[in-house]
């Protein structure tokens, strides 16, 4: 398959910890591959305050897996030999998330509840499915996150009558391609490649767009094709597109934000595109 995918260009914009084993399956494939992160994480939280450790809830929530790492390393530098406690669960919104989770070590498996389904969205949603029935039980509730973000399972757990602390450990902000991103990307484009760019939240939609803007590639990201996570996602791009004056809807793959979910949509999408 090397041969057909050659004239691919996959452009990965997880931050840059999360795409180096996706960037290697693809490139085993034949594409060209670059990493070019939309966002750019800063933890802004060093030593967790007493008053928000597990032990202070009947659930700790988090977002995703860097929300996993900032909070579990400042409750570290709190209390150096601290365990998860028992009666705490640990929910995450999806299997990746849980992954982080587990792969910490601090918390026993039985803690962890996340959407594990295929078919499931995993998100928020998918997410208050499995905690509605519980929410009953449940007095305190942290949500773990970034500075920024959506809280509708916030509003539902408050609406259930658990008291809700959100606690922000990391801030993501827009990140600025540096030039070696920025020639390799020109340099796939000038080669005739068509591209294929994975999304994994709606700030990295934006940020994404800026980045061509700048780079004065807004045409050829118009005619590139697209993986993302998530509905929500998509339409974000769908609404970015439509703000520069483009009629038609974007070639959008909607795929779940498992590794192996994205490399198989990344994939079938490749194919897809070469044979077309």
């Amino acid at each position: 398959m090397s041969d057909a995918l050659a004239n691919i260009c996959a452009v990965l914009t997880r931050p840059q910890d999360k795409n180096g084993a996706l960037a290697q399956r693809l490139q085993n494939e034949g594409m060209r591959v670059i990493q070019a992160p939309a966002l750019l994480i800063t933890p802004v939280l060093d030593v967790l305050a007493p008053g928000h450790t597990p032990d202070c809830y009947d659930l700790v929530m988090f977002v995703s897996s860097n929300a996993v790492r900032c909070y579990l390393r400042a409750w570290r530098r709190l209390y150096t030999k601290a365990t998860w406690p028992s009666s705490t669960l640990a929910a995450a919104v999806g299997g990746a998330t849980a992954c982080a989770l587990q792969a910490m070590g601090d918390i026993p498996a039985h803690a962890i509840l996340y959407p594990d389904d295929e078919s499931s969205s995993q998100d928020s949603e998918s997410l208050w499915a499995l905690l509605e029935g519980r929410a009953s039980s449940m007095k305190r509730a942290l949500i773990v996150r970034g500075e920024t973000g959506r809280d509708w399972l916030g509003e539902r757990l408050e609406q259930a009558g658990v008291a809700v602390d959100r606690l922000a450990v990391y801030r993501r902000g827009p990140s600025v391609w540096h030039p070696d991103q920025s020639s390799a990307l020109r340099e796939c484009f000038e080669a005739g490649c068509t591209g294929i760019f994975l999304l994994t939240s709606s700030e990295g939609v934006e940020a994404v767009a800026d980045n061509m803007r700048r780079l004065a590639l807004w045409h050829e990201w118009e005619r590139s094709h697209f993986v993302a996570i998530h509905q929500r996602i998509a339409a974000r791009l769908q609404s970015v597109l439509a703000a520069s004056g483009k009629v038609e809807p974007p070639r959008v793959k909607i795929c779940q934000p498992g590794e192996e979910s994205v490399f198989r949509a990344m994939l079938q999408t490749a194919v897809c595109t070469a044979s077309s």
